[in-house]
């Protein structure tokens, strides 16, 4: 291949990059992953024209680059942890997550390939087409996964911009057209190793993918056992701050009389600093006014309030205590004071004769209690939001820096259905994630890499040692093969490929050869309607009707000594040498009824007959034209005459 196809696909990436660069966005993979490309494309551009020194100058730190990445893959957080690299990641100018900088394996493991190779010089002793073939199958994977959505529950980036994708594909099909003609050359050679350690890095690839699903899915399960955590603890919290409230209650039935503003400070405050997250407790009179709240500071607004007048979202739920005399809740709504929670009423009733006498009315702050409830969790690196009738209610943790799936449940608050969402930051992803799967898939594809080398070194050593006998054992295979070759040539100069019948020219040098042989007998059969088979059955099962009539009909022919050939088309000729006119029909006669009762049906629903006109020379000389056209004619005459017949040459009609 000229060297100027490689070289046009290496400038085709130029563009390529450039579009690459100039693309707009976030931050992402491009900002280490393209100028590594960019200076493989340079250091690849400087070995095609020649210049060793410095393409080695501008690839031996890509390599160096990529081993470095590809460490941060590999070693232990204890080793190496995540904290460390965003720091050194933050003294470069801009914003550079580690998340979303670090390119993905996949593509790490592509440029080293590539870069290797070139430093190689694409040399089939140095392995590489087996560097292309790795290459090659991780690239395949990435523009998969570049093309296709981020799998549920990612703990890492798994794609490429396409622009970046399809540079790579361009620079290692500049090295692979590079290679071609060599490859040609040794494929047989290249072959067998060429597969096993394909074989083996396919697989560890799809080990490698199967434990990145399986530890993803574990950080998912840690993430669903902190999200029913916090949902637990806030239906416990729920039942327990309802049960305390009971008790609140009862004390209130036991007193008889409405309380004093002393007497509701002294026992509220008990049950307020217990509960934290109250943002008050307030005594309800049965039309509806609050009469006593606590704590009075930030609440001094709702006293003396008649929440019916007020139109206060909660009158739905007053009504059950005041009017029902059983316990009432809310939602989540806004407080007349501000903020917003879940409001609860339970019934204050004279223990003598059941009247009531009020209500207490326990006011929860969301933002309190979730506040309260995950401030006793060890792990703070999530985002956790309530939220329901599209509102958010409560938020988390950071905004930011978060991973693209959450885990949500619903709570009930109150009334309110709400759904509980919990989000895993990306560094908690990062610090997480088993290095396993990665040891895997590098390992594997050197593992791949180093066998292949081992087989290609063996089978070429093995070729070198037995070169002599084989150029011995290939020139007698080589004459052999002549010899059988031309045995098949000869065999079908004289016999027709279809039917394996001989053909005209066998015929008639048959019939020269038996000049003296007489009487002889030669009768020319045609096929009946053949046309209508071809035209009805198509031409595969026109060769099917020719190849069994010939398989049928050469068996009299033969067993009275003569020769059935093809003549063309649907014609068959016979000839009986020796063979008296009486002989000569009833071979004749053999024919048309093996035809006849062949099987073989024409398109009408018939069966498939034969006509033939037979011509017999008894005495010298023979003359083969006049014979030919004797029995020509004679079959002629047996198509006029209605068909499925024979005809003598001497116009009797048998």
């Amino acid at each position: 291949m000229p060297a100027v196809v490689p070289r046009s696909v290496l400038y085709l990436a130029l563009p390529v990059l450039l579009f690459a660069a100039w693309a707009g966005g976030e931050l992402d993979q491009r900002g280490i992953l393209l100028p590594l490309v960019a200076v493989l494309w340079l250091g690849q551009l400087a070995a095609d024209r020649g210049y060793r020194r410095a393409s080695r100058w501008l690839l031996i730190p890509v390599g160096l680059a990529t081993l470095a990445i590809a460490a941060t893959y590999l070693l232990a957080e204890n080793w190496l942890s995540v904290a460390a690299l965003q720091h050194w990641l933050d003294r470069l100018p801009g914003y550079w997550p580690l998340f979303s900088a670090r390119p993905p394996v996949l593509a790490v493991c592509v440029v080293f390939g590539l870069t290797l190779n070139v430093l190689l010089l694409s040399r089939l002793g140095l392995g590489s087409p087996m560097l292309l073939l790795l290459a090659a199958l991780c690239l395949s994977w990435l523009t998969l996964r570049s093309l296709t959505p981020t799998p549920l529950n990612a703990s890492s980036r798994v794609g490429e911009p396409l622009a970046v994708v399809t540079a790579l594909w361009l620079l290692w099909l500049s090295q692979t057209l590079a290679l071609l003609p060599v490859l040609r050359r040794y494929w047989q050679r290249i072959l067998p190793p060429l597969t096993v350690g394909g074989l083996i890095a396919l697989l560890a690839m799809i080990s490698w993918h199967e434990q990145r699903e399986s530890d993803n899915q574990r950080l998912y399960r840690l993430t669903v056992s902190d999200g029913d955590n916090i949902a637990t603890l806030l239906a416990s919290e729920t039942a327990a701050h309802l049960k305390a409230m009971r008790r609140f209650t009862s004390f209130w039935n036991m007193l008889g009389h409405t309380p004093s503003r002393a007497e509701w400070e002294q026992q509220a405050k008990r049950y307020h600093d217990d509960f934290g997250y109250f943002r008050n407790i307030a005594y309800i009179d049965p039309q509806g006014t609050v009469i006593r709240v606590y704590p009075l500071r930030g609440n001094r607004s709702v006293l003396g309030i008649n929440l019916y007048a007020s139109g206060s979202p909660a009158q739905a739920a007053l009504d059950r205590p005041l009017v029902y005399g059983i316990e009432g809740q809310t939602g989540i709504v806004d407080f007349l004071q501000g903020g917003r929670g879940v409001i609860s009423y339970l019934p204050v009733r004279d223990t003598i004769d059941g009247t009531i006498r009020g209500a207490v009315g326990m006011v929860v702050s969301v933002d309190r209690l979730l506040n309260t409830l995950l401030a006793q969790s060890d792990n703070q690196n999530r985002a956790v939001t309530l939220s329901g009738n599209g509102q958010i209610y409560f938020h988390y943790g950071p905004l930011g820096s978060l991973a693209d799936w959450h885990y949500q449940k619903m709570v009930a608050l109150g009334t309110d259905e709400t759904m509980l969402s919990v989000q895993p930051t990306l560094e908690w992803l990062l610090i997480q994630r088993e290095r396993l799967p990665e040891v895997t898939l590098i390992f594997g594809l050197l593992l791949a890499y180093l066998l292949h080398m081992v087989l290609y070194i063996y089978r070429r050593l093995a070729q070198q040692h037995q070169l002599a006998s084989q150029a011995n054992d290939s020139l007698r295979e080589e004459m052999d093969k002549r010899e059988r070759l031309q045995r098949e040539i000869e065999w079908l100069a004289r016999h027709d490929e279809l039917t394996q019948l001989p053909n005209r020219r066998q015929l008639l040098r048959w019939i020269d050869a038996r000049q003296m042989q007489l009487p002889m007998a030669l009768m020319i059969c045609d096929i009946d309607h053949f046309k209508s088979v071809n035209d009805h059955f198509g031409h595969p099962e026109g060769d099917r009707y020719l190849k069994t009539l010939a398989d049928r009909c050469r068996v009299p022919v033969e067993q009275a000594g003569g020769l059935f050939a093809r003549y063309g088309g649907e014609e068959f000729v016979a000839c009986l040498p020796t063979c008296s006119r009486e002989q000569a029909l009833a071979v004749a006669e053999a024919l048309r009824k093996t035809v006849q009762e062949s099987g073989l049906i024409l398109f009408s629903g018939e069966p498939v007959t034969l006509s033939i006109g037979v011509s017999v020379t008894e005495s010298p000389p023979l003359e083969r034209d006049r014979l030919f056209q004797a029995a020509d004619e004679a079959l002629y005459r047996a198509k006029q005459r209605g068909r499925n017949r024979i005809v003598e040459a001497n116009a009797h009609e048998k």
